[in-house]
């Protein structure tokens, strides 16, 4: 590769597609190999054969590679499912990309709509409501450890699960669970029943209020 930091009169000779990736391209500087570009950096820098480059041009398009590299990245991270800002700037950061670039493309990304940790705790919280019950205490949990602020994840909570609908998420996850079990006793069934409930992140107040609506289908 020329040494295109101190090399004046530095001029696009070639640029090729890669092989593996139709969106890269090979750019070849006095005749030698100087560097990749993502199809995106070719055409905002108008990067065309003959084309001279400075040295100061030259870091201005390396480092807009860069951002572009970690953008892509968190592009095909976030194809999976969506991300919270924290996990997307830990991510690129654990691909080798420095704090700034890390930043600057996680808020890249919220401007453009692609991480909103307001849509994606509502999203969390429904899911979880649906199709894998959990009470107010762990979702919180779930929520913050992923890097959502305090605040919104409160607001959130009250917003979408009330306490009916949690104290009827317990009657269905008792149901479902102790269905064709007996208990002896009210006690024996609160012992049994209480621990299972905690684990999940309900109230011991809202568990009491489903046992005690549904004991009698337990002829208690």
């Amino acid at each position: 590769m020329p040494d295109l930091e101190h090399e004046e009169g530095s001029k696009i000779t070639s640029i090729t597609v890669q092989k593996n990736n139709t969106k890269r391209y090979n750019i070849y500087v006095n005749g030698e190999y100087a560097f990749a570009v993502h199809e995106d950096i070719l055409v905002k820098y108008q990067l065309l054969k003959g084309k001279e480059l400075n040295p100061e041009e030259m870091r201005e398009i390396l480092a807009a590679e860069e951002l572009n590299r970690a953008e892509q990245y968190a592009l095909r991270y976030l194809s999976h499912r969506p991300r919270t800002a924290k996990e997307m700037f830990e991510y690129i950061i654990a691909k080798g990309f420095q704090t700034a670039q890390s930043d600057t493309t996680v808020k890249k990304l919220i401007d453009k709509g692609y991480i909103n940790d307001e849509a994606f705790a509502e999203q969390w919280i429904e899911e979880r409501m649906r199709l894998r019950p959990r009470g107010r205490y762990l979702l919180f949990q779930e929520l913050t450890s992923r890097g959502i602020d305090e605040g919104i994840v409160e607001q959130k909570l009250s917003q979408i699960l009330n306490q009916e609908d949690e104290i009827a998420m317990i009657e269905q996850l008792i149901q479902k669970k102790f269905r064709g079990h007996t208990f002896e006793s009210e006690w024996e069934m609160k012992k049994k029943i209480i621990p299972f409930l905690q684990r999940k992140g309900f109230s011991l107040n809202h568990s009491l209020s489903a046992i005690s609506k549904i004991k009698k289908e337990y002829g208690l």
